[in-house]
This record gives structure tokens, C-alpha cells and sequence, in this order.
């Protein structure tokens, strides 16, 4: 049984891939997240779908530069996922769609933090990026998504809100030990693809400038979703960074932790994202950082 939420994900598909000129027939849902993923077997594509409820704008200046950003680092020779030869983001509704070429995976995805060390590394000794990135949002479409959706009680909506103003204020007060330029915005393991050909690295819709301490955060954060430290300690190795010499870090980790709160919130239409927003909203209150989240 399909909830509210993937039903309208699947109109927006339909909608997206007409205005594309694509053939949407037998697709299948990667997964949903941030955005709902689908791949459509009849073109060899991709689709990303994001609801918008709010701050389209944004969200579309982001699109937008994914698909710019993706196009320059593959001249460069950077692995990175293809996004289609056409005009795009597409823009339906509630919905912002882009369109990707599909990469056939032959390993596992999600363990290799080794790889994506070196590919972080190797993004952030690129020249700097030929056109203007929009500048790095820490907290992401939070605050529109907690303003303009139901799905958190008032006095936890006014709690992360305060919290999230508290963060933000001790942000303007560091400074970056890495430097600034072009960020992924959103390095983990899981958007690393092992084709036949080597890795690509792929879902680059939080690309921006901003300090490079933040495509480390992803991986950081491993006590939150259950992985083993080592993973950690490999990708430091590859990186080559120590991390108890950037002060910024444990801040950026609790900015990342409500960062990932919104995604949760937009499709809180779904049980089993109700639920893991729940868990992780009480387990930010009571500072427990034992409580293992669960990416759907």
C-alpha cells in the first residue's frame, strides 16, 4: 500500500518526465529521502524529485547548480554522476525534478570510506569553480520545512528552532582550518557508486561554497547510524587530516545532526518517517548520542 506522500512523488515522476520529454513507464523507486530517487529503465535515467512546500527558490538555485557543478567536474575528470543533456531542473507543482544518466553498480554501496576520503580530497584540490555556487546552508530547508508542515508538535518545533538559532550564532564565530571553495554538502558513503569502471560519486544537491570542514561532518557522525568507528579512522587516513585539530568539527556535527531532521519532516505523510523523526528529535532534547538512527 502506497502512503500520501509516495503517491504524490509518483504524480510529480509522471508530471516531470512528460515536461522532459521521458518515458516513465516501469520505473521503480530507489528509495526516499531528501528526495524520492527513481529509476526509469526505458531511458537509462535517473529521476531526483524533491518536495518544495517551501523555499522553491532556493531549492531550484541548488538544483541548478548540481547539474552546472556536475557537467564543469566531469570535464575536470572527476567521478561524478552525469546529469542528462537537458534543460532542467523541471518544476511541477510542489516538485523539482533533475535527471541523471543511470550507473550500473557492481559492489556494495555505503562501507568504503576509504574511497570517499580520497575523492573528497581530490574534490577540494580541484581549481576553483568557473561560475558562482550558492553559498553553504547548514541547516539546510529546516526551517521552512518545520514553519510550514505539521509534523512536529509546537513546543519541539520551537525547541529546535531556538536550538537551531543557538548553533548558528556559535558558527559566526569560527573560522575554517581547511579553507573555503567547493563542497559536496552532503559526502557520505552511501552516495559513493562502484561501477566496472571505478567509483563515481553521486547526489549533489547540496553543492556550494563553504568551509571544507562540512564534506567531513558526513562520516563523522558514525555513532549516529551504528557504524564502526573505524570507518572514521579510514577515511582521516585518506583524507589525511587529523581530526582533533579542527575546532569547528563538533559544532558542524550538531548543525549536520538538524540538518538531517528535515527530510523527516517533509515526508512525515509516511509512518516509518514519522517514527525516526520522533526518535531523533528526543534523542537531540536529551543529548542522548547512543540512540542509533536509521536512514530510511
Amino acid at each position: 500500500m502506497t502512503t500520501p506522500g509516495q503517491e504524490r512523488y509518483q504524480s510529480a515522476l509522471q508530471a516531470a518526465c512528460a515536461l522532459a520529454g521521458l518515458d516513465a513507464h516501469d520505473a521503480s523507486v530507489l528509495h526516499i529521502r531528501a528526495n524520492a530517487v527513481y529509476h526509469l529503465p526505458r531511458e537509462g535515467v535517473v529521476a531526483r524529485i524533491r518536495f518544495t512546500p517551501a523555499g522553491r527558490d532556493a531549492v531550484r538555485e541548488r538544483f541548478t547548480a548540481a547539474v552546472r557543478v556536475t557537467r564543469w567536474l566531469r570535464g575536470q575528470g572527476f567521478p561524478a554522476t552525469e546529469p542528462l543533456d537537458i534543460d532542467q531542473p523541471v518544476t511541477v507543482a510542489d516538485h523539482i525534478a533533475t535527471f541523471w544518466r543511470y550507473v550500473t553498480v557492481t559492489g556494495q554501496t555505503g562501507r568504503d570510506t576509504t574511497a570517499l576520503g580520497h575523492l573528497v580530497r581530490q574534490l577540494h584540490s580541484l581549481p576553483p569553480s568557473p561560475f558562482p555556487l550558492p553559498a553553504a546552508n547548514l541547516l539546510g530547508s529546516l526551517r521552512a520545512d518545520l514553519e510550514n508542515r505539521s509534523a512536529v508538535p509546537a513546543g519541539e518545533r520551537r525547541w529546535l528552532l531556538a536550538r537551531a538559532d543557538e548553533l548558528e550564532q556559535q558558527y559566526q564565530e569560527t573560522r575554517s582550518v581547511l579553507g573555503t571553495g567547493l563542497v559536496h554538502g552532503d559526502a557520505h558513503a552511501a552516495n559513493l557508486l562502484h561501477t566496472p569502471n571505478g567509483v563515481v560519486l553521486g547526489d549533489w544537491d547540496s553543492v556550494s561554497h563553504g568551509p571544507r570542514e562540512l564534506d567531513l561532518v558526513p562520516t563523522s557522525l558514525w555513532y549516529r547510524f551504528g557504524r564502526p568507528q573505524a570507518e572514521w579512522r579510514a577515511f582521516c587516513a585518506a583524507y589525511d587530516f587529523d581530526p582533533g585539530e579542527l575546532p569547528s568539527l563538533p559544532l558542524l556535527q550538531r548543525l549536520r545532526e538538524l540538518h538531517a531532521l528535515a527530510a523527516y519532516v517533509r515526508n512525515a505523510d509516511d509512518p516509518a518517517s514519522r517514527a525516526e523523526l520522533t526518535k531523533r528529535i528526543i534523542s537531540l532534547k536529551t543529548g542522548n548520542q547512543t540512540v542509533a538512527w536509521r536512514a530510511l
